[in-house]
C-alpha cells in the first residue's frame, strides 16, 4: 500500500506544451497567486473566479496531475480516507491503526495508494473537486451530515464506516445501540448507578459541522434505553457523568485521573473505546484503586492491546481490521460502478473480570 497524508493540499503541478501558470493568470485577467489557489486552495477563491481559471486550464492543455487525469477519463488508483480526528491524533488511535491496517490490505491486492485525509476545513471537498481520488472511505458521520450531499452531487463513490445509522448510504459498522445496551445492562445488574461515561469525541470540522457521529448517537441512545427499562428514576441518573474523552492514551489518562480523583467517584465507567479503558486502568493503578473492587469498567472494541489488561477488560469485541477490509472491497466495487449494500458485522461482548457487583 502507498499512503499518502494530506494536512494541506499540495498538487505537483506538471505542464502540457509551452503553457504555464502565469500565461493562465493573464488570460483569465488574475493574479498567480489566484491560479494557485484555484490548483491548491479553492476555497480561498469565489466560485467564478475558479470556473474561470479551470475553463482556461482545460482550453489551454494546463493542469495539474487529477485534473489531467479525470480530464483523460482515468482512474487514479488512489483512493482517499477521511478521518474523525487530525492526522497526529490519528497516529495514537490504536482502533484506527487497526482500520487502516484492514484498508490497506485490499489495497496492496488490488495496486492501489491511500490518501489519508486529516478532516479540516476544505480539504474533502478540494480533494473531491481535484478529482484526486477514484473514491472515498468517510469515517464517524452522521446520516444527516452534509458530505453525502456534497459527495452525490460530485458523483464521488464513498462507504462510511461507523455511521451507525440507516440511511440511502453505504456503511460498514456493527450495532451500536443494542451492544450499548448489552454493557450498560451489565453494570445496572451489578448494582451500580453512579456511573461516568466517556464519550466519543472528535475534533470540530466542516464536515460534521461538530455534530455527533452517528456510533456516538447510537450507543448512547443503547445506553439511555437499558436506563429507561431498569426503570431508573431522574433522581439516580443524575449519578450519571458525562465527559468527552479523545481517543488518544495521555488524553485518556488525564481524564481518568480528574474523575478518580473527586472525592465522589463513580463505582463504574462506560468507555466508549479501548483506549479510553486504558487510561482508567492506569490512572487507577496510580491512585491505588483496585478494578474490580473499587472501579468498575466496560468498553467497546477489544483491540489487541487489551491482552496485556489485568484483570481482564470487559468489553464489546468487534474487528476494526475486518471493518476495514470489507468497507474498502466495497468501494472498490461502488468504484466500478456496481451497486452495494451496507454491512453490519458480527460483534459480541466478551464477558471477563473488570466488574464487580455492589449490590
Amino acid at each position: 500500500m502507498y499512503l499518502v497524508l494530506y494536512d494541506t493540499y499540495c498538487f505537483a503541478a506538471r505542464k502540457k506544451v509551452s503553457i504555464t501558470i502565469k500565461d493562465i493568470a493573464a488570460l483569465a485577467g488574475v493574479s498567480k497567486t489566484s491560479v494557485s489557489f484555484a490548483f491548491n486552495s479553492p476555497e480561498r477563491i469565489s466560485a467564478e473566479t475558479y470556473e474561470r481559471i479551470m475553463t482556461i486550464a482545460r482550453e489551454q492543455g494546463y493542469s495539474p496531475d487529477p485534473i489531467a487525469r479525470i480530464l483523460s477519463n482515468k482512474k487514479t488508483k488512489n483512493i482517499g480516507i477521511v478521518l474523525p480526528q487530525s492526522i497526529s491524533v490519528f497516529f495514537q488511535n490504536p482502533y484506527l491503526g487497526e482500520l487502516l491496517r484492514g484498508i490497506g490490505s485490499v489495497c496492496d491486492q488490488e495496486g492501489f495508494a491511500v490518501s489519508v485525509l486529516s478532516p479540516f476545513k476544505g480539504i474533502v471537498s478540494q480533494t473531491i473537486l481535484n478529482a484526486a481520488v477514484d473514491g472515498i472511505l468517510i469515517m464517524g458521520i452522521s446520516k444527516d451530515s452534509e458530505v453525502h450531499t456534497t459527495f452525490r452531487q460530485r458523483n464521488m463513490p464513498y462507504v462510511t464506516i461507523d455511521a451507525a445509522e440507516v440511511g440511502d448510504f453505504v456503511n460498514v459498522g456493527i450495532r451500536d445501540a443494542e451492544l450499548a445496551k448489552q454493557l450498560m445492562d451489565i453494570l445496572l445488574k451489578n448494582g451500580h448507578r453512579k456511573i461516568c461515561f466517556c464519550l466519543l469525541q472528535s475534533i470540530s470540522s466542516n464536515l460534521q459541522k461538530a455534530d455527533t457521529s452517528g456510533t456516538r448517537e447510537a450507543r448512547l441512545n443503547g445506553l439511555l434505553l437499558s436506563a429507561k427499562e431498569y426503570g431508573l428514576t431522574e433522581e439516580e441518573k443524575k449519578d450519571f457523568y458525562f465527559m468527552n474523552v479523545p481517543a488518544t492514551l495521555s488524553d485518556a489518562y488525564d481524564k481518568a485521573l480528574s474523575v478518580l480523583k473527586k472525592k465522589d467517584r463513580p463505582t463504574a465507567v462506560f468507555c466508549m473505546a479501548d483506549v479510553q479503558a486504558y487510561g482508567f486502568y492506569r490512572a487507577a493503578q496510580v491512585l491505588g484503586l483496585s478494578i474490580p473492587d473499587d472501579l468498575s469498567i466496560v468498553s467497546f472494541d477489544d483491540l489487541p492491546f487489551t491482552e496485556t489488561l489485568a484483570p481482564g477488560l470487559t468489553c464489546v469485541h468487534q474487528s476494526a481490521y475486518k471493518k476495514g477490509r470489507i468497507a474498502t472491497k466495497l468501494l472498490f466495487k461502488m468504484i466500478a460502478g456496481q451497486e452495494c449494500e451496507s454491512a453490519v458485522l458480527e460483534a459480541n461482548i466478551n464477558h471477563r473480570s473488570s466488574v464487580a457487583n455492589i449490590s
